[in-house]
């Protein structure tokens, strides 16, 4: 009678040393990403829970006990993080004069400070539930059951997901000097996101249910080690296959995985003697290359040989360069359009193809504008691919799951356009019209009156028109380059609106806004968060909501609206001249509108305690 047959060992013959060095040379290369990887999941606890300690971040404090829910904020301020906001909020607070520039006592960002250094989110919701509840012991089982959920969810969707982003990014950057940001999107962009999370979630219970014995434990870690790399790999691998898999690869491997582990103690002892600050700025992200390179070399000898279950490491241009010949034929559309000249406008020369190329300013619309938006659109689209076109970057369009890019609603959404005179002139009325709804509608909430915001007398804050023409026009040049564009958008419109506020008070001696007290103002004139806002707005303002406006423009009867135009442009140099001599000023209007009269309520009197 004859055994059962050994099952094969697909032992690889790899060498530490190797390793290490392939790692060394990876992480020099990408330093800068590997490091924010890694560090964000320090930050949200996904791994390297060791370097905790010294940026305060714990998963424990959902675990809390919220009967007392002033032991998260007396816990915040006995690590790293704590002591600088104890010291920011010390600073910031110290002075509330006109010139603090971190005044914070106001606004959003202050509000943030606070519910992040006082708990105020967590004791608001403690006694708006037990108000309800009219019980401490009801309410702290809600908010513990509430800590929960919020605890499983985070931890499901975000901490358990983000291993295999992360280890997508160093898997890229292994072969590909560029990976872009949208990688941190990646689950998403294949939609594979709730099946990565079971599966990562059924990894994370085989190990830590296997650990409560000494020998399993670790068998069952080293022979699941590989699972998150191949669902980075594969994210179409179903749960069962991917454990199976990672279990079939790593026999033979456990122990010199566990050596690999071993070699590493001294970066182990180094962090703690450096408390973490060797962690996060070289030995995590280190340690995850090593990792990345062991996955490689197991990989690619399971490919090679054929091993059962190969077929699911299908992604080959994420450990090999695809083929130049292959890259022109995939990108063919991208090397079309590189080769071409940037389109120009036809008929335009002198003063206006100055106005043209360095604002994006023309007189009117034609049949050849509308030609160059068509093109420069598509132009746009196209170079978001030039990175992989060139081999710089992962082929997205040769991987097995569809990556849609942008949605189809905004696809053709051309921004790479100009814009004609009666077009600017109806954006400028239209965002000035919109500024002033909007801080009436604000300051009537704030208030409880309506109250006419701005110099001028009419329905228009001529600051959110002049601001948009000016992102609009001066920065034409950089709207290719999205990034670099919010960054403009915040110091040109930051300038804009302080050099407004001081010439209106040069003036008319009196203020009409004032942010003494908001966080990182500027003698009350701009603030942080206005300055954030301004950012945010100008991009939607440049990439979908100026183009949008101006398609509309294009199809309404010319005959109608330029006579309505001009009246607007008379009737607001008219509404100039007369606020010149006359300004609109008033309470709620110049001056510290925060502390204008407020909103008057009629409230009963007790006859006996009135005077």
């Amino acid at each position: 009678m004859t055994g059962q047959s050994p099952k094969p060992s697909y032992r690889v013959p790899f060498s530490i040393k190797a390793l290490k060095r392939n790692a060394r040379k990876n992480l020099k290369e990408h330093y800068l990403l590997f490091v924010v990887v890694c560090l964000i999941a320090v930050l949200i606890s996904a791994e390297f829970v060791t370097t905790d300690n010294v940026i305060g971040i714990s998963t424990g404090s959902l675990r809390s006990n919220y009967s007392d829910v002033n032991i998260l904020a007396e816990s915040t301020s006995k690590n790293f993080i704590g002591t600088v906001y104890s010291w920011f909020d010390r600073t910031t607070q110290a002075n509330d004069s006109d010139s603090a520039v971190f005044g914070r006592t106001k606004g959003t960002l202050n509000a943030i400070f606070d519910y992040v250094g006082n708990n105020s989110f967590l004791t608001h919701t403690y006694n708006t539930f037990n108000l309800i509840f009219g019980s401490d012991h009801v309410t702290e089982i809600v908010m513990s059951i509430l800590g929960a959920l919020v605890a499983v969810v985070f931890w499901f969707l975000i901490q358990n997901t983000y291993i295999v982003i992360s280890r997508r990014i160093f898997l890229e950057g292994r072969i590909y000097k560029k990976v872009p940001f949208s990688r941190y999107l990646y689950l998403l962009r294949v939609k594979r996101l709730l099946s990565t999370a079971v599966t990562l979630a059924i990894w994370t219970a085989s190990i830590v249910l296997s650990s409560v014995t000494i020998v399993l434990g670790p068998v069952v870690f080293y022979g699941f080690f590989i699972v998150p790399y191949i669902v980075a790999e594969n994210p179409d691998i179903g749960t069962f296959e991917a454990l199976r898999l990672s279990w079939r690869l790593m026999r033979g491997n456990k122990m010199r995985a566990f050596l690999l582990d071993l070699s590493l103690v001294g970066w182990y002892i180094l962090g703690v003697l450096t408390l973490g600050m060797t962690n996060i700025f070289y030995a995590n992200p280190y340690r995850v290359a090593i990792y990345s390179e062991l996955y490689a070399t197991i990989r690619n000898n399971a490919v090679e040989k054929k091993i059962p279950g190969y077929g699911f490491l299908s992604d080959a241009f994420l450990f090999a360069r695809c083929s130049p010949n292959k890259l022109l034929d995939t990108y063919s559309d991208v090397y079309s359009e590189l080769s071409k000249p940037e389109y120009k406008l036809e008929g335009l020369s002198g003063r206006n193809r100055f106005m043209a190329d360095h604002f994006g300013v023309v007189l009117w619309n034609t049949k050849d504008e509308m030609e160059y938006e068509e093109h420069e659109g598509k132009r746009v689209r196209l170079l978001a691919y030039k990175d992989e076109a060139e081999g710089r970057a992962y082929p997205s369009r040769l991987f097995a799951i569809p990556d849609k890019r942008k949605r189809r609603s905004l696809e053709y959404v051309h921004y790479m356009r100009h814009y004609s005179l009666l077009s600017l002139v109806v954006m400028f009325f239209t965002f000035s019209g919109f500024g002033w709804v909007w801080e009436l509608i604000y300051y009537y909430i704030q208030q409880g009156r309506v109250i006419n915001r701005g110099v001028l007398h009419g329905p228009w804050l001529p600051i959110y028109g002049a601001g948009g023409l000016a992102v609009l026009i001066f920065l034409h040049p950089v709207r290719k380059k999205p990034l670099i564009h919010f960054w403009a958008t915040v110091i040109l419109c930051g300038t804009v609106e302080y050099f407004t506020g001081w010439f209106l008070e040069a003036i008319y001696g009196q203020k009409w806004w004032d942010y003494s007290g908001y966080f990182f103002n500027i003698h009350g004139r701009v603030c942080a968060e206005g300055l954030f806002v301004f950012g945010v707005a100008g991009m939607a303002f440049i990439y979908v909501l100026a183009p949008l406006l101006d398609d509309r423009v294009r199809k309404w009867n010319k005959a109608v609206l330029t006579p309505i135009a001009v009246v607007l442009v008379a009737v607001f140099v008219l509404d100039m001249v007369c606020s010149r001599f006359i300004p609109n000023t008033g309470s709620g209007i110049t001056g510290d509108f925060d502390n204008a009269v407020p909103r008057v309520t009629e409230e009963p009197v007790d006859p006996e305690t009135a005077p």
